[in-house]
């Protein structure tokens, strides 16, 4: 690799075979042993060398510029030999100079088409040239980045790619739709009510996700965070105005225009340069500066996540009934009983086990059978497996014993028009219960799946 740093000097371009004079006008036979310690060791100029020292001071200035290597891309089959000789050679030449050798290697698996190898015989064979003239450039490099990042063989969809043309263009059109109705948004000088806070919170925190994801080469983590999970925001923060009946903000659609036109441009470029120029932005969106945005605000996302969780889960208990829903109850707690309080506690004192499948269930089961009520046994036994469980999925979060915001303020006021709209159900037959005040409604079942933070609808006909 090092040789890479000064091949355009020696050899120059379309000159793989040699055939052609080197540019610096070196010839073969010039090229010693001194003549290399010079250029890559730091050695003296050698003595009695045909190269005038001038023109090895430019090789050597070459290597020093771009060397290190921060990091070199490769297939993973390169591994037990390319790469690790890489290594070995560059431990070898510079042993008094480690701060030369490779900062860093990045492997991939190889490139399936639609989860299969590629073949000619299944006509699933693509050629770079032709992803681009049957997608275009952009929805190939979407497709690329939606293909996976590990070791693991990465998979080129088609359909991916066919789905980007139409998301990325729905887009563009959205875009120019917003710059001709400016006037009729809300103007920046109103106060900011929770959606609009909400909103604005997943940009901030989506960018940095993504700043960091693309810092790691997780591409399609990051195009999940850039892409989905922001236009997702986006258009959960459209539907609420629409059906609240709120203008949106316009300061916060310019936002997004240009978070979404930056974070997107390693992988959509042209498309990012389009919107950024249809948007006002100045100069090219390839110059312009990864966004500066303020830090999460963790309680906003710990409500806002709160709130769609839960209204999917609402939605999904509604569509399972076999009759027509006509009534709900959301129930809500601030926090848990007694028992679940020392469950809890429990099990953060035994978090060092919690990885650990058998021995923790065997350490719980020496717990249980000391507590005074042996009825809860079994109930505190499925409350860990459950609480545990969600630990895995989402950290210690889970084991929030209360909930450090209002959820009957949440889910009631001025949302309960947006969630009534959510579940097809008129706004007056859906009612908040604080079960920990009220206790559970007549004939609910599932009042003991309420938790902080975690609210269930009962449902009536």
């Amino acid at each position: 690799m090092s040789y890479y740093a000064i091949a355009h000097l020696l050899q120059g371009e379309d000159n793989l075979d040699g055939s052609k004079p080197s540019p610096s006008g070196i010839k073969p036979e010039q090229l010693t042993d001194a003549v290399y310690d010079y250029i890559y060791r730091n050695k003296a100029y050698p003595v009695d060398c045909m190269i005038p020292e001038e023109t090895l001071a430019t090789f050597r200035k070459e290597f020093r510029t771009w060397y290190p290597m921060s990091l070199r891309v490769s297939a993973k089959d390169l591994i037990p030999n390319h790469l690790t000789m890489a290594l070995y050679n560059h431990a070898a030449v510079w042993d008094d100079e480690p701060e030369l050798w490779p900062r860093g290697y990045y492997t991939n698996g190889h490139v399936q088409v639609d989860a299969e190898k590629m073949s000619k015989s299944k006509g699933n064979f693509l050629m770079m040239d032709e992803c681009v003239e049957m997608y275009s450039c952009d929805a190939t490099r979407f497709a690329c980045a939606d293909a996976g990042d590990s070791l693991e063989d990465a998979n080129f969809s088609r359909e991916t790619a066919d789905n980007a043309i139409m998301s990325l263009f729905t887009e563009l059109e959205w875009v120019k739709e917003v710059t001709k109705i400016e006037e009729e948004l809300r103007g920046d000088g109103e106060e900011m009510v929770f959606m609009d806070k909400v909103f604005d919170n997943s940009m901030n925190r989506l960018a940095k996700e993504t700043d960091k994801a693309f810092g790691e080469m997780r591409f399609r983590d990051g195009l999940k965070t850039g892409w989905y999970e922001l236009v997702g925001a986006r258009n959960s923060y459209r539907d609420w105005c629409k059906v609240s009946g709120v203008k949106p903000r316009l300061g916060l659609f310019k936002k997004f225009i240009s978070v979404l036109a930056v974070i997107m441009t390693p992988i959509t470029p042209h498309w990012s340069e389009e919107i950024w120029s249809i948007s006002g932005g100045n100069g090219f969106v390839v110059k312009a500066p990864w966004p500066v945005l303020p830090d999460e605000d963790k309680l906003m996302t710990k409500q806002s996540t709160c709130l769609f969780k839960s209204l999917r889960q609402f939605r999904l208990t509604v569509q399972k009934s076999k009759k027509k829903v006509t009534k709900a109850t959301i129930m809500v707690v601030d926090k848990y009983p007694d028992w679940k309080v020392d469950a809890l506690v429990w099990m953060q004192e035994n978090i060092v086990l919690i990885d650990d499948s058998k021995q923790f269930m065997g350490e719980l089961k020496k717990w249980t059978g000391k507590l005074s009520d042996k009825k809860i046994v079994k109930n505190v036994m499925q409350f860990v497996s459950f609480v545990r469980k969600e630990y895995m999925d989402i950290g210690a979060v889970a084991m929030d014993q209360t909930v450090p915001f209002d959820q009957g303020e949440l889910f009631g006021g001025s949302m309960l028009k947006y969630i009534s709209s959510q579940l097809n159900l008129n706004e007056e037959n859906i009612t908040i219960c604080d079960i920990g005040k009220d206790g559970v409604p007549q004939g609910c079942k599932n009042g003991d799946q309420v938790g902080p933070g975690k609210p269930a609808i009962f449902t009536r006909i």
